[in-house]
């Protein structure tokens, strides 16, 4: 069960820097470009929420791109495990709950030192999406656009204050530690709080069916027609994967400098012909459509048998990045509504 409190909105940068004290802080910051990103926050005035699908996804403060696991030099190793404390602030529902599912993937029986440590050190603090974006889905995947679970701090902004919910232990500690800054929620403030939940929904654009999409596959009624038609609009650039907060694909190299060697992980994706590359250069997935297949196929099919729930959040950044438009979205509504594979 949550704890719940009443913060200022003219009280949030102060209790932000208090936090910053303890903590690194990150949050979405707005770029001279106009690009919104997750980074180390220097300003806190500074800081944007008007933004529900940021790119890239938060997962790279605990799943780098690029991300140097061992060096090695003149028989030393240094094993290049970090776990600064940090907080993540203004993430949204879909990516607190992203984050929940590729704890799974990396926490498992065998778990990732190099995640683990840094995911065990970060305090999460949320922003419900009151609009959406246009290419959201969350609703449709139940992982937003407010979290019911799953969650360690989750604000809903109700104008001139923010409803405050704090479910986990380290979250409740925090609270405490700064309950001067909070007040009591009121029966008014429980009444609006549960009017912008409610009215969030009604701005959702799409509406997805991804059981109705997993089923036209299991029942065979998708040809590879369809997945012809799919293939053909995919550029292999792989920006579906590295945007997508769920994808987890890695290859490890080992490279040389400066008298040191260091073993890294970067990311990879199953949609370029080289991801299973075998031992005298057999490719086992060299057709594109075994490959497009694939990926769909993890998400919709295996997902499910797999962890109990779809390889899909709904955060709409594949739909942003995609230029043959045949993200999740797309596909998913096609499969859903029924294929003519004639």
């Amino acid at each position: 069960m949550s704890d719940t409190f009443i913060l200022d909105r003219n009280h949030l940068p102060y209790w932000l820097r208090q936090l910053r004290k303890e903590r690194k802080l990150i949050g979405p910051m707005r770029k001279k470009s106009g690009d919104i990103v997750y980074e180390e926050v220097s300003n806190i005035h500074e800081i944007e929420l008007n933004c529900p699908a940021i790119l890239p996804p938060v997962k790279e403060f605990f799943f780098p791109a690029t991300e140097a696991m061992l060096r090695f030099k003149k028989g030393n190793v240094n094993d290049n495990i970090m776990g600064t404390p940090a907080v993540i602030f203004g993430l949204r529902s879909c990516d607190v709950s992203a984050l929940n599912l590729v704890d799974r993937f990396f926490g498992g029986d065998i778990k990732d030192r190099y995640y683990t440590k840094k995911r065990e050190n970060t305090l999460l603090v949320s922003v419900g999406c009151n609009m959406p974006d246009p290419t959201c889905f969350c609703m449709s995947m139940g992982t937003g656009p407010f979290l019911h679970k799953g969650y360690d701090i989750q604000l809903t902004d109700l104008g001139d204050r923010y409803f405050v919910e704090a479910r986990s232990g380290r979250a409740k500690n925090i609270m405490n530690k700064f309950r001067h800054l909070f007040g009591k929620p009121s029966k008014a403030d429980y009444e609006d709080q549960y009017e912008a939940v409610h009215l969030s929904q009604t701005y959702f654009e799409k509406r997805i069916n991804l059981e109705g999409a997993r089923n036209a596959i299991v029942s065979g009624a998708v040809h590879d027609d369809f997945w012809r038609s799919v293939t053909a609009r995919c550029f292999e650039c792989g920006g579906c994967v590295y945007e997508c907060p769920l994808c987890t694909c890695f290859n490890v190299i080992d490279r040389k400098y400066d008298g040191t060697v260091e073993r890294a992980r970067v990311w990879d994706t199953c949609m370029f012909k080289g991801f299973t590359r075998m031992t005298g250069g057999v490719l086992p997935n060299r057709d594109r459509i075994r490959r497009t297949k694939r990926w769909y196929y993890h998400k919709i099919v295996y997902g499910p048998e797999q962890i109990g729930t779809f390889g899909c959040v709904g955060c709409g950044r594949c739909t942003i990045t995609c230029p043959g438009v045949i993200d999740m979205a797309t596909v998913g509504m096609k499969l859903s509504k029924g294929v003519d594979n004639s």
